[in-house]
């Protein structure tokens, strides 16, 4: 698909410091990361102002975003054993399906043998004096020094091989208390509550050659326990929640399957994923969800001629969810696309069409897009496409029941996204720029909203509409620094009851501007790197009144060679110590610093 895509390699990635995939992508072109503070909050990903269940999350190919709530949470995700990521800026049901309307967020994952690998960290924020209490209880109090060793975490990887097998298994475990500081309304200091963390990752994988191609099994588990402290204005102390995800993967795939013009791709998995939430204080908000999917697909590519290549498939997936709010409410799902590609000298075309049916929503959806690329040189091309995408309802969206002030509504219809991209790309030996302009244009948005009952419930809000252009740029000079620059400017608008484009009214949360920009620097066993990230404000609510202001946020990090495959590195995260909020009501953490040490064998 010629779309605007950004890979970020695990070079990048280690460069960076990246914890999670959340980090690794925080400072790609058009994605912004809804945040709710600390290492363990939750952490979702939008594109080109998308709601983070129009974006869909994929592992080796496989979707990991859940038919229980729409989205997955990033922050769950580590980015240790993590070989690239591909982040598709464009509508993608005509490939993919449902919940592609935003855009795709590919996580590929290492498979090649690798040594032990062992790492070991310690974060730490600025210990300051705060206050606790409000009002006649209220106490100053000195600096907590606890903050100086706030958070741990242990990880490893290794991948031997054993002839022609390759075995794989990494692992993790991250304690974080999260107190950091934050100001207050009254601009006074005070710590974070209830934020804790406990979590551990675990996976095991196996490769070998198998019938002239090569069959892989991968088996993963997530834990994660956290406090939920809740917003400002509505704190939940007494709050946590559990995480846990497993999952089982078996690909077989072939360039040769039967004769040299066909190739073969193969893939079954089941998953399970549960969220529980206690709350002590409110034991009548308790609850509990568990979701298990299973499925198959199938992709093979026919190379009928040099100027043109089928490629099509067939998937099918059943979702059950189990609640102690909703039921067990179950959906089936199949889907079949064909993407021809059809080459023409310097020209391409890349038509696509989807068909995909969900037993809870007939007669399915039809998805389709329609691409091409002009090549200009061996370095500089012309790319533009437009699609159709879709969005099923989640189960939570569906069927939450009254209570707790929310409730689901089984009327809703699905999402429905129209998106077209025109961009010029130029990759040459130290030098990579892109510029694209965009407008999608998305109806039937399901948003929660609270009603005149003061009940909070989902409905198809209405339509928005999204024009932008994007712009990134990546630079090596002097054989050891690299820059990359990246701008995106999205005016979108509110169409809803009743606004037209003269009301000029923007989304809420949406930013017109982002920039990131980072410097970096890798010598003889030294390296280091400072990355900018700007947001202009943003409008809490459709009324475009109150707003969050804009922010810049700094972070550096520094790696030294201490030894034969032994790395030491500090790194500073808001080194200025920024006050702000992703998310309204949500603090993020100030200043923290993380010393760490790698060691491979």
């Amino acid at each position: 698909m010629p779309s605007s895509v950004t890979v970020i390699s695990s070079a990048e990635i280690e460069a960076r410091g990246a914890r999670t995939v959340a980090d690794a992508i925080e400072a790609t072109a058009g994605v912004a990361i809804s945040d709710y503070g600390a290492a363990g909050a939750q952490k979702t990903a939008t594109i080109r102002g998308s709601t983070s269940s129009q974006v869909l999350v994929l592992i080796d190919g496989i979707r990991v975003s859940k038919a229980m709530s729409g989205f997955i949470d990033l922050s769950t995700i580590p980015a240790d054993s993590i070989e690239r990521i591909e982040v598709l800026r464009s509508g993608a049901s005509a490939l993919y399906g449902s919940d592609a309307v935003g855009g795709v967020i590919n996580i590929i994952m290492k498979k090649k043998p690798a040594p032990l690998t062992v790492s070991l960290e310690n974060g730490s924020f600025l210990p300051v004096s705060h206050v606790e209490g409000y009002g006649t209880s209220k106490t100053k109090n000195g600096p907590d020094y606890a903050s100086l060793v706030d958070s741990q975490k242990i990880s490893f990887s290794v991948a031997p091989s054993i002839g022609e097998v390759v075995l794989r298994a990494s692992g993790g475990f991250t304690r974080a208390a999260n107190a950091y500081t934050f100001f207050d309304s009254s601009d006074e200091v005070r710590i974070r509550q209830n934020a804790g963390l406990l979590a551990g990752n675990a996976a095991t994988g196996i490769g070998f050659p198998l019938l002239g191609g090569s069959l892989d099994a991968d088996f993963t588990g997530v834990y994660q326990q956290n406090g939920v402290p809740g917003s400002l204005s509505s704190p939940t102390l007494s709050a946590s929640q559990t995480d846990a995800r497993a999952t089982a993967v078996v690909r077989f795939s072939t360039d040769r399957f039967f004769s040299e013009i066909l190739s073969l791709d193969v893939t079954a998995h089941a998953e399970y994923a549960g969220v529980g939430y206690v709350n002590a204080e409110a034991p009548s908000e308790d609850s509990d969800s568990r979701l298990f999917t299973a499925g198959v697909e199938l992709q093979q590519k026919a190379y009928a001629s040099e100027a043109l290549t089928f490629v099509y498939g067939i998937s099918s997936a059943y979702d059950r969810g189990s609640s102690t709010e909703f039921g067990a409410p179950q959906r089936l799902s199949a889907g079949a696309f064909l993407a021809p590609v059809i080459e023409l000298g310097s020209f391409s075309i890349h038509p696509s069409l989807r068909y995909d049916y969900s037993s809870d929503y007939s007669p399915g959806a039809l998805s389709g897009s329609l691409g091409a690329s002009y090549k200009l040189s061996e370095t500089d091309s012309l790319k533009a496409n437009l699609s159709r995408s879709y969005r099923v309802p989640s189960f939570e969206d569906l069927y939450w029941p009254s209570g707790a002030g929310v409730e689901g509504n089984p009327d809703l219809n699905p999402e429905t996204g129209y998106s077209a991209d025109v961009g010029y790309e130029r990759s040459a030996k130290g030098l990579s720029y892109s510029v694209f302009a965009f407008a999608r244009y998305a109806q039937d948005v399901i948003l929660w909203q609270p009603g005149t009952d003061g009940i909070w419930r989902p409905s198809n809000f209405g339509a928005a509409f999204y024009p932008g252009i994007e712009q990134e740029l990546k630079l090596e000079f002097l054989d050891r620094f690299t820059a990359a620059l990246n701008h995106t400017f999205l005016y979108s608008y509110v169409l809803d009851e009743g606004m037209t484009l003269a009301d000029d009214k923007r989304l809420p949360m949406t930013p017109v501007h982002t920039l990131n920009a980072t410097l970096a620097y890798a010598g003889d066993g030294l390296s280091g790197s400072m990355t900018a990230r700007y947001m202009s404000l943003r409008f809490i609510k459709i009324a475009n009144a109150a707003y969050l202001s804009d922010v810049l946020v700094l972070d550096a990090i520094l790696k030294k060679d201490i030894a034969k495959g032994w790395v030491t590195y500090l790194a500073v995260d808001n080194l200025f110590g920024a006050q702000y909020q992703v998310v309204n009501g949500y603090p993020m953490p100030g200043t923290s610093i993380r010393m760490g040490l790698t060691a491979s064998f």
